[in-house]
């Protein structure tokens, strides 16, 4: 279950468990709107939220798409065995798998 269905369903059940234990009050038309106003803007902080996280994953497929060099290759499969990273040659590269295993040479003979 997502994190904000669960809070959700957690604050109305909360809200529920308040309403049969206390008297029933009267709520003015300002105090609506001020719950009003509350949730719609929890839900437009909720949603810019969403938005930039897309936004965000679009752009890093978008950078794991573009064509690069065999030497940028070849260093990032270098450092992702140095800094102790899985084998990800998502493009399928000769030169990231020679990076990868020069430096897995390299952590091993330290």
């Amino acid at each position: 279950m997502k994190r904000t269905t669960a809070v959700g369903l957690s604050i109305f059940a909360a809200i529920a468990s308040l309403a049969t234990m206390t008297s029933v009050a009267q709520a003015s038309f300002g105090n609506f709107m001020l719950g009003v106003g509350a949730a719609a803007g929890t839900s437009a902080v909720i949603n810019s939220n969403r938005r930039a996280n897309e936004a965000e994953q679009r752009a890093t497929e978008a950078e794991r798409q573009q064509a690069v060099t065999p030497e940028e290759e070849f260093f990032r499969g270098l450092q992702d065995a140095l800094n102790g990273l899985p084998y990800d040659n998502f493009r399928a590269t000769i030169d990231y798998d020679q990076g990868f295993q020069e430096g897995v040479r390299r952590v091993q003979s330290r």
